[in-house]
Protein backbone atom coordinates (compact mmCIF):
# COMPACT_ATOMS: atom_id res chain seq x y z
CA UNK A 1 0.00 0.00 0.00
CA UNK A 2 0.89 3.10 -0.93
CA UNK A 3 -0.05 6.63 0.70
CA UNK A 4 0.64 10.29 -0.42
CA UNK A 5 -0.87 13.54 0.89
CA UNK A 6 0.35 16.11 -1.36
CA UNK A 7 -2.07 18.86 0.10
CA UNK A 8 -2.18 19.51 3.72
CA UNK A 9 -4.27 22.64 5.28
CA UNK A 10 -3.55 25.57 7.12
CA UNK A 11 -2.78 23.81 10.79
CA UNK A 12 -3.48 19.86 9.53
CA UNK A 13 -7.20 21.00 9.02
CA UNK A 14 -7.32 18.76 6.73
CA UNK A 15 -5.42 16.16 4.17
CA UNK A 16 -5.73 15.18 0.67
CA UNK A 17 -4.28 12.63 -1.41
CA UNK A 18 -4.06 9.23 -2.55
CA UNK A 19 -4.11 5.63 -1.38
CA UNK A 20 -3.02 2.54 -3.87
CA UNK A 21 -3.13 -0.96 -2.99
CA UNK A 22 -0.69 -2.65 -5.59
CA UNK A 23 -2.28 -5.96 -4.70
CA UNK A 24 -4.19 -8.28 -3.24
CA UNK A 25 -4.05 -6.89 0.31
CA UNK A 26 -6.02 -6.93 3.83
CA UNK A 27 -6.27 -4.02 6.24
CA UNK A 28 -7.26 -3.75 9.96
CA UNK A 29 -7.91 -0.06 10.97
CA UNK A 30 -9.18 2.34 12.95
CA UNK A 31 -9.85 5.81 11.82
CA UNK A 32 -8.98 8.37 14.34
CA UNK A 33 -10.29 10.83 11.90
CA UNK A 34 -12.96 11.65 9.82
CA UNK A 35 -12.32 10.29 5.73
CA UNK A 36 -14.38 10.99 2.54
CA UNK A 37 -12.59 8.48 -0.43
CA UNK A 38 -13.76 8.73 -4.57
CA UNK A 39 -12.91 5.28 -5.75
CA UNK A 40 -10.48 6.01 -9.07
CA UNK A 41 -9.77 2.42 -10.28
CA UNK A 42 -10.30 -1.05 -8.99
CA UNK A 43 -12.38 -2.35 -5.91
CA UNK A 44 -12.47 -2.79 -2.30
CA UNK A 45 -14.81 -4.07 0.21
CA UNK A 46 -15.33 -2.30 3.31
CA UNK A 47 -15.93 -4.28 7.16
CA UNK A 48 -16.81 -2.05 9.80
CA UNK A 49 -17.51 -3.80 12.94
CA UNK A 50 -20.97 -4.49 13.44
CA UNK A 51 -21.84 -3.88 9.65
CA UNK A 52 -22.47 -5.39 6.80
CA UNK A 53 -19.75 -5.60 4.42
CA UNK A 54 -19.63 -2.80 1.65
CA UNK A 55 -18.26 -3.45 -1.86
CA UNK A 56 -16.63 0.08 -3.70
CA UNK A 57 -15.85 0.10 -7.39
CA UNK A 58 -14.33 2.55 -9.29
CA UNK A 59 -16.88 5.92 -9.15
CA UNK A 60 -18.05 5.10 -5.94
CA UNK A 61 -17.90 7.78 -3.00
CA UNK A 62 -18.07 6.71 0.77
CA UNK A 63 -17.59 8.58 3.98
CA UNK A 64 -16.12 7.22 7.06
CA UNK A 65 -16.54 8.48 10.29
CA UNK A 66 -13.93 9.24 13.05
CA UNK A 67 -13.31 6.20 15.20
CA UNK A 68 -14.66 3.81 13.06
CA UNK A 69 -12.69 0.10 13.10
CA UNK A 70 -12.75 -1.45 9.98
CA UNK A 71 -11.12 -4.01 7.75
CA UNK A 72 -10.19 -3.43 4.47
CA UNK A 73 -10.10 -6.42 1.84
CA UNK A 74 -8.35 -5.57 -1.83
CA UNK A 75 -9.10 -8.62 -4.00
CA UNK A 76 -6.70 -7.12 -7.08
CA UNK A 77 -5.28 -3.83 -6.68
CA UNK A 78 -7.70 -0.31 -5.69
CA UNK A 79 -6.38 3.91 -6.56
CA UNK A 80 -8.80 6.19 -4.05
CA UNK A 81 -8.50 9.80 -3.38
CA UNK A 82 -8.87 10.38 0.10
CA UNK A 83 -9.50 13.50 2.33
CA UNK A 84 -9.47 13.30 5.93
CA UNK A 85 -10.59 15.74 8.72
CA UNK A 86 -8.01 16.53 10.57
CA UNK A 87 -5.38 15.95 8.20
CA UNK A 88 -3.89 12.39 8.96
CA UNK A 89 -0.02 11.69 9.44
CA UNK A 90 1.12 8.26 9.35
Amino acid sequence: MQVSDPIVGKDDCLAAGFTEYLEPSRLEWTFYYNEVFFMLEGALEVHAADQEPVRFETGDLEYIEKDTRTVFTVPERALMLHVTLPAWRG
